[in-house]
């Protein structure tokens, strides 16, 4: 049984989330060119939205295996508490996985690394896998607070994250050789009080703190992920 604090209120929200994330996936690559991308550039940038601010990253990694395997070792990757690691150390961590329809909630509690800067985050979060016809999607949302970066101490600065990752069949891809494409985009931004609460420096060193952290946290996914299809192979080569 999950234990989420007593508070359902933030999971409701972060289904509504969730779907809404679905919705606007094929818009956001749309924007950042991600919908028509075959070559692999390393690419993070920020964009402002209609009504806020928020952050955007994302990447793109051409890959030498079946979709298939790419979208299972995906999967497999967001079921595991690998997850967590590799920028960060999780002190605390409620889970409960919803097997018919690919979810997990979670209710965590851990320090975030950003280079060598430090924040201490509470999190909310829903993993879902999607299994489409053309392409694998996984989304997570989270709600996450405080952010207390050491020596820069934001109490109260709640932001929120909808990030995606997308395995599908490469255009790059022949009748003889089958190429993937893994694809991550994430999206964080803060509250709207946060701009009038906090000065400028303060919110400027949350956002590099967040942009610096996303980008480490994108690589890691990509490699590990990368390293299961690797393993895969080597097993099967050994059998």
């Amino acid at each position: 049984m999950l234990d989420v604090g007593g508070d359902l209120g933030d999971f409701q929200q972060l289904f509504r989330h969730l779907e809404a994330t679905r919705q606007e996936v094929d818009v956001v690559h749309a924007a950042n060119g991600l919908a028509d991308m075959v070559a692999t550039p390393s690419d993070i940038h920020i964009r402002e939205g209609d009504d806020c601010k928020y952050l955007e990253a994302f990447s793109n990694k051409l890959l030498a295996f079946k979709v298939h395997a790419v979208a299972e070792a995906l999967w497999s990757h967001f079921k595991s508490l690998e997850k967590h690691a590799g920028n960060g150390s999780l002190y605390q961590k409620a889970e409960k996985h919803i097997d018919e329809s690919n979810t997990i909630l979670e209710d965590f509690t851990m320090e975030m690394h950003s280079n060598t800067s430090r924040a201490d985050i509470k999190v909310k979060q829903i993993i879902r896998r999607y299994v489409e016809a053309d392409c694998d999607i996984v989304i997570w949302v989270s709600r996450v607070s405080p952010v207390e970066i050491k020596h820069r101490m934001l109490r109260g600065l709640t932001y929120h994250l909808r990030g995606h990752a997308i395995a599908k069949r490469s255009p790059a891809s022949t009748p003889r050789n089958e190429l993937s494409q893994l694809q991550f985009c994430s999206l964080i931004s803060f509250d709207r009080e946060a701009h009038a609460v906090y000065d400028h420096s303060s919110v400027h060193a949350a956002l590099n703190f967040l942009l610096i952290n996303t980008a480490q946290k994108m690589k890691v996914y990509q490699d590990r992920i990368e390293n299961i299809l690797v393993e895969q192979v080597l097993h099967r080569g050994q059998l």
